[in-house]
């Protein structure tokens, strides 16, 4: 795999020399490892270019992309491997008890996009379609006492050579490895205004993730899902100071997030379950927690926005938040019902770095009596990395 990776990566800088005019930067998603540095530095990266094809309308976009993930993470996972059961200890999810593996993960991913219309705002297509696939190649390993760097440890201490991969299916016979292919495709309405200092407007997408198990059956590990997300934003600018030159000197601007999802399978596995697990939507609680079917959440923000520091897209930020969030139906990969609400007020302070990338430490306060992990009481505390609503 590893020689793959070093092969398309060459291909990607040959053809950046050949199309230069017409190639570009693609971000797709960092990750980090929360025994490196606490989780303060990325440990996983997934990015690529983007190829400017000819264009079917004047003013949309027509192009494709290929972007690259290679990285190092770590799961905790909170269900009983067997029967799906969730693990408590006095009132709190039980970390002695939970699943904790680090993952070397590999992503290499093909898609098309074109845009249709014109937005409102200037360079922006009012509707964009993606379609494409992901390739997907995970190895695992213990997190073992030698710290996060042991890829040396096997799982076998942990997960059995004969477990069926009911509950988590990508660790099937002995956790070693799992390959697997997806089907992506989504649509965007683009009327959102944004800059570094201000949002105005609004925007929405629906994304559609298929993994059958038809291709998704080539290694120990298996899949089988479907997933469909609704993300809406939308932003209004309350305040904004400036100076003389007309650079920002502090802004204050609300922002509301829609977030609803519904994913079927009978062999769901965790990366797909993370995303859209309600502990993970709703700050303060924690990703593969309360795994429904469906999940529905609110985020309100009051993001206050400092001046800039010298650099282009760099700044400080503090946001105010209020999370509420509802998830009922199945439990993922069980035949349990559950209904469950999740809510939570807390503070964010951090650094903007290109309007993505957000470094900082966040404080919650949890307004429900529900379970959560190895902080007691209502308030729990986490560095984040990028808004990622």
């Amino acid at each position: 795999m590893k020689k793959i990776l070093c092969i398309l990566l060459v291909l990607l800088f040959t053809l950046t020399s050949i199309f230069a005019g017409n190639i570009y930067y693609a971000f797709g998603d960092i990750g980090q490892h929360p025994d490196i540095l606490m989780g303060f530095f990325p440990s996983y990266a997934y990015m690529g270019v983007g190829v400017k094809l000819p264009k079917i309308s004047e003013n949309n976009t027509t192009d494709i992309q290929v972007l690259i993930g290679e990285g190092y993470l770590q799961r905790l996972l909170w269900q009983d491997k067997d029967n799906g059961d969730n693990n408590f200890d006095n009132g709190v999810w039980d970390k002695g008890s939970a699943l904790r593996y680090n993952v070397w993960t590999n992503d290499l991913t093909f898609r098309l996009r074109q845009g249709v219309g014109e937005s409102p705002v200037n360079g922006k297509d009012l509707l964009l379609f993606t379609a494409g696939v992901n390739f997907k190649y995970e190895r695992y390993y213990s997190a073992s006492q030698f710290g996060p760097f042991d890829i040396k440890g096997t799982m076998d201490g942990i997960i059995d050579s004969s477990y069926s991969g009911k509950i988590y299916p990508e660790l099937a016979k002995g956790g070693k490895d799992f390959l697997g292919t997806e089907i992506q495709a989504n649509v965007k309405l683009d009327l959102m205004k944004d800059t570094l200092h201000t949002n105005d407007g609004f925007w929405a997408r629906v994304d559609m993730k298929y993994g059958p198990k038809a291709i998704n059956s080539f290694s120990n590990g298996f899949a089988d899902y479907i997933t469909f997300t609704l993300n809406g934003v939308g932003a209004k600018t309350l305040l904004n100071f400036t100076d003389q030159s007309g650079k920002s000197l502090v802004s204050l601007i609300l922002i509301d997030r829609m977030n609803a999802s519904w994913t079927g399978g009978e062999s769901v596995p965790s990366f797909i379950e993370g995303p859209v697990s309600l502990g993970r939507k709703v700050r303060g609680f924690n990703t593969y927690t309360y795994n429904t079917e469906f999940t529905a959440v609110n985020n309100l923000d009051l993001r206050i926005t400092g001046p800039g520091l010298g650099l282009e897209k760099l700044a400080p930020r503090i946001n105010l938040f209020v999370d509420c969030g509802y998830g009922w139906g199945r439990v993922l990969n069980t035949n349990r019902v559950e209904n469950n609400f999740l809510a939570s007020v807390g503070v964010q302070v951090e650094m903007s770095f290109f309007d993505f990338i957000d470094l900082g430490y966040q404080v919650n306060y949890l307004l429900v009596d529900k379970m959560k992990y190895t902080q007691p009481g209502k308030i729990t505390t986490n560095f984040t990395f990028f808004l990622d609503f």
